[in-house]
């Protein structure tokens, strides 16, 4: 009778591993599937999709996320999803990296175009330094911002925190 109990007890502690597992690898496909085309961006539009993004990124995270947006012009895909992208990746760095308590996305319209903005409080980094993974993505935000014409500044220091701003004109990118 031991064997039997101990048994049952080792196949529902396995169903329950199962169980979980699946949970979490239903929970990683949905936010890839959401990394790879953010419908919000498409049904709601930029300014809400960073709203969105910067809610569920406060639930997910411990840092407090303010976001400051103007009204905006009706812009093209590719300039929303560039926009899009470089605050995400931002973000990521921020989390990944900062060790900010908080950071602030804002997006404003700016000298015909538009201006986002992530700066946090965190232990900033000296640009030259030749970190890989930094790198990769600051290059992909570099990509992303120059094929729509735009630009990118990155403002950090060690112990200063870091800045983030992409501007892309206000015409950039096709509907």
């Amino acid at each position: 009778v031991g064997r039997a109990e101990t048994g049952a007890a080792d196949s529902a502690q396995a169903m329950r591993t199962v169980r979980d597992g699946l949970i979490r690898l239903s929970e990683d496909v949905h936010s890839l599937a959401y990394q790879l085309h953010p419908a919000i961006l498409e049904e709601l539009g930029l300014a809400e999709a960073l709203r969105a993004e910067c809610e569920r990124l406060g639930r997910q995270e411990r840092i407090d996320l303010s976001v400051e947006l103007d009204p905006l012009p009706l812009i093209g895909k590719e300039s929303a999803l560039c926009l899009f992208r470089v605050a995400q990746g931002a973000l990521s760095n921020v989390i990944r990296h900062a060790g900010a308590r908080a950071a602030c996305v804002s997006l404003r319209q700016v000298d015909g175009g538009l201006r986002l903005t992530v700066r946090d409080d965190g232990i900033g980094f000296d640009p030259a330094s030749p970190n890989a993974d930094m790198r990769l993505g600051l290059a992909s935000m570099r990509e992303r911002v120059r094929l729509v014409n735009g630009t990118l500044d990155i403002e950090s220091a060690p112990g200063r925190g870091t800045t983030v701003v992409a501007w892309i004109p206000a015409g950039g990118g096709s509907g």
